[in-house]
């Protein structure tokens, strides 16, 4: 196990991960332009619970399953890794008809709920019931399809995964601008019918996913009989001990998933009651904005992270099971720093130009989307933080802490959420959301330093100097734009919106890699020598090499 292996894996599910992300963006533009904000608040009515439903689903089996199959393959027991995969297959198949059955059931009062008791505000309670019930039939599939991922994941072969995932969104995106398309502009109906459509491609997509994972399995399994025949003996461990070991590890990370959807439900519970009471009219705009168009924004950078933790889990597990703390300690180091050094750059530029990035992707005639954007956007590096630092939790069998930590911190989101709205409008509810984040990662962080002696305050330091470079290279940007030049652009024009992001993004990375590179910031990041010399002759052999 090494640095290079965690990296390369971590890389290939980040990349997944973000390529996945930017599919999810393209339906985006054209799917708010057809249906408006009212529309994507009706689409966002219906997701969000989903979220809560899929880990109550999937129960936390599927990363439960990749820990336990990475703890038996440390000992070379592939008889024990392979069992508790086929007595889950079923399992996942009967929980997710259970879920299934509970949310089309429970879709009415949900409905209630996210309109503030209110029968009506824009969208109805038959409508919102409605694309509840429809998403719910996807929970069939998913608890089956995260068990296939998680089985990969604790096999080290990260590329089914992330090839999933891809495919998986790839049929969703198509499907959900392609019958919008058809409903809105051919048909001419009410932009409701198209967001029972575009609901609906949560479980095509599903089916999908599940079927490649599957072909994928089967071409796995004549490598996996080699690994049966060289495995030691297997514990012979009863179903019944099985499925006790596996939810010892399963639950903590069912609880991880579920307390984290609740941050953005209990937004959803609460926004359109606390703005209704603030005397707003149409609240459903707003939320529309804050909980569809911005969110998908900040969730390109925090996918980022969220890839760091996923593939983190396995090894710290297996190097934590070993008793290697100092690696584990050096890896948790090199995965946060990584992490840093990629959101941070990403968080600055969104809040520089968060007109221009928000005309181009949305529109320039919403007033509330550019300053959401600049409010929201620190967020990313804190959920990115908060998804690592509950990973190495799971991965250190400190999951009855972890538990606590992150009920403290939804607890404190729920209490102060709604009048925090009434006060600060949508200021208000990422306020809610930063304040229980980080009670959750200092709280983590600290049981991190008594467990295995993590230095917080070394990884602080190497930090600020990340974020050190970014202030000066995000300075030299803004005297540039706005103060010497003063450009102003034409923000309803696309074009010009991409063009002055593009540059000044070009320019960004420039100067943040001179003067990472000038300081010695690659050394501290990746924790060796970097020599530009080196990765420049190795970019002039691989052009040799394809030209040829």
């Amino acid at each position: 196990m090494s640095d290079k292996a965690m990296l390369k894996q971590a890389f290939i599910l980040t990349a997944g991960n973000i390529i996945s992300r930017f599919l999810g963006l393209i339906y985006i533009f054209p799917f708010a332009w057809l249906v408006g904000q009212e529309g994507q608040a009706l689409f966002s009515y219906a997701y969000v619970p989903y979220a809560i439903f899929i880990d109550l689903a999937t129960l936390g089996i599927p990363l439960g399953v990749a820990k336990f199959i990475s703890i038996y393959n440390a000992q070379n027991d592939y008889v024990t890794s392979y069992n508790i995969f086929k007595r889950s297959t079923i399992f996942m198949l009967i929980i997710g008809i259970m879920m299934f059955l509970m949310m089309f059931l429970l879709a009415k009062p949900i409905a209630y709920q996210v309109l503030g008791g209110e029968s009506e505000i824009t969208n109805n309670v038959k409508d919102v019931t409605n694309v509840i019930r429809i998403i719910a039939s996807a929970l069939i599939v998913v608890p089956s399809i995260a068990l296939l991922r998680g089985f990969f994941q604790g096999f080290k072969l990260p590329k089914s995964m992330a090839l999933s995932q891809v495919v998986e969104q790839i049929t969703r995106v198509l499907f959900i601008i392609v019958s919008s398309f058809f409903v809105i502009k051919v048909f001419n109906l009410d932009y409701t019918i198209a967001v029972y459509f575009a609901v609906s491609a949560a479980t095509i997509a599903s089916i999908a996913a599940y079927v490649l994972l599957r072909v994928h399995l089967h071409k796995f399994f004549k490598r996996l009989k080699g690994l049966l025949k060289t495995s030691v003996t297997s514990h012979n461990k009863t179903t019944k001990e099985l499925f006790k070991e596996l939810l010892r590890y399963a639950i903590p990370i069912a609880l991880f998933g579920l307390v984290t959807s609740l941050y953005l439900f209990i937004d959803t519970l609460t926004f359109n009651k606390a703005y209704l009471l603030r005397g707003e009219v149409n609240p459903e705009i707003i939320y529309g904005t804050y909980a569809f168009e911005i969110n998908k924004l900040i969730m390109i950078p925090v996918s980022l992270g969220m890839g760091l933790g996923v593939s983190m889990l396995v090894y710290i597990s297996e190097s934590y099971t070993k008793g290697y703390y100092k690696i584990v300690n050096k890896q948790i180091l090199k995965a946060i720093q990584i992490c840093t050094f990629i959101i941070l750059p990403i968080v600055a530029l969104m809040m520089i130009f968060k007109d221009s990035l928000y005309s181009f992707f949305y529109s320039s005639e919403n007033i509330y989307g550019p300053s959401i954007l600049l409010a929201y956007a620190p967020l990313a590096l804190i959920i990115g933080f908060n998804h690592i630092t509950c990973s190495v939790m799971q991965a250190i069998n400190k999951q009855n802490y972890l538990l606590i930590t992150m009920l403290l911190g939804v607890s404190l989101k729920y209490l102060y959420n709604e009048p925090l709205i009434q006060s600060l409008g949508y200021n208000g509810a990422i306020l809610g959301t930063f304040i229980g984040l980080m009670v959750t990662i200092i709280a983590n962080f600290l049981i991190m330093e008594y467990t295995i002696r993590f230095k917080h305050l070394y990884m602080i330091r190497r930090l600020l100097i990340i974020f050190g470079v970014n202030l000066v290279v995000s300075g030299i940007l803004v005297i540039f734009n706005f103060v010497i030049f003063e450009i102003n652009i034409n923000l309803a024009s696309r074009f010009q919106c991409l063009l002055f992001l593009s540059i000044n993004g070009i320019i960004y990375v420039i100067l943040y890699v001179c003067v990472s590179y000038i300081i010695g910031l690659f050394d501290v990041v990746f924790g060796k020598e970097f020599k530009l010399k080196k990765l420049l002759l190795v970019i002039k052999n691989k052009y040799v090499t394809n030209q040829y």
